[in-house]
Order: structure tokens, then C-alpha cells, then sequence
């Protein structure tokens, strides 16, 4: 009989390792396609694990990466707890969805999460006008499937 690692310590150290992949510096070319890991490991945890992770794991969360990628601070915190949100809403649906289905999902999510940091950086001066600023929710449906089955190991 194989066991699985415990969630309690699968929560914490998959967090952490995203932090590190947001962290890692990249080529200003490949820079605006980095996934948003730190919200795809969020809803993974979310849809697999709503008891334990939701809207104020999903703000601290926020606060961390609002030190980590050196943004106002609040910015990240409001978008992460607003994917949360939503995120928990889609639940019942999620658990009849296929593989593409749940990407299509994380699209639209990381979608609505930088609607509403552009909202948040505009309303602060901050804004960006690139079109690249919404790359990172193709790349990060595209990655989904490889974080879903990395992290589906640590689940019931």
C-alpha cells in the first residue's frame, strides 16, 4: 500500500515552490508570458481542498506576493481572494468537467484576475497599455494541465 503525502504539508511547500517559479528572474521577451502559477496552485487547492484553502489564504497569499513581485501594496491580495471567490462558486460545476473544460476555466479566472488588477493598477496610475499584459492567462491554461496532475497526487 502506498500512502500520499499528508495536504498539510503539500499546501504549504506547492505555494512555496510557486512563489519560487514567480521569483525566478526571466528575459523582459519571456517575462509577460510567465504563467501565474501562484493562482493556478490557489484554485487547484480551492476546487480540491475548499475547507482548508479559501478567501484568507487566498489575501495572505496576496500580501506575500505583493512583497515578492514589489507591487502596491492590496493589489494582489483583492485579485486573489476575488479568484477564490469565484473560484469556490465554480465548484459544483468543476467536479463534472473535463481536463480542457478546467482549462478553459483557469482562463477565464487568471482572465477575471487581471481584469481586476488592471482595474486596481488604473485606478493607482499604474497601468500598463501593452497588449502582452493578458498573456499570461493563455500561458497559464496551457500549463494547467501539468500543474493539475503534479499537484492531483496530494488529494484524496
Amino acid at each position: 500500500m502506498s500512502r500520499r503525502p499528508s495536504t498539510l504539508v503539500a499546501l504549504p511547500l506547492s505555494f512555496f515552490i510557486a512563489f519560487l517559479l514567480m521569483a525566478l528572474p526571466l528575459p523582459q521577451v519571456i517575462s509577460y508570458w510567465r504563467p501565474e502559477l501562484v493562482m493556478m496552485v490557489l484554485v487547484f487547492w480551492v476546487l480540491n481542498e475548499p475547507g482548508k484553502v479559501g478567501v484568507w489564504v487566498a489575501f495572505t497569499l496576496g500580501l506575500l506576493l505583493d512583497v515578492l513581485m514589489t507591487t502596491t501594496f492590496g493589489v494582489h491580495p483583492f485579485m486573489l481572494a476575488v479568484i477564490a471567490y469565484l473560484t469556490r462558486l465554480s465548484y459544483r460545476w468543476v467536479t463534472v468537467f473535463s481536463l480542457w473544460q478546467t482549462g478553459g476555466l483557469v482562463f477565464a479566472l487568471v482572465l477575471a484576475g487581471l481584469i481586476v488588477k488592471r482595474i486596481l493598477l488604473g485606478i493607482l496610475g499604474e497601468g500598463t497599455d501593452s497588449l502582452l499584459y493578458w498573456a499570461p492567462a493563455l500561458t497559464s491554461a496551457l500549463v494547467w494541465p501539468t500543474v493539475m496532475f503534479a499537484l492531483r497526487r496530494f488529494t484524496r
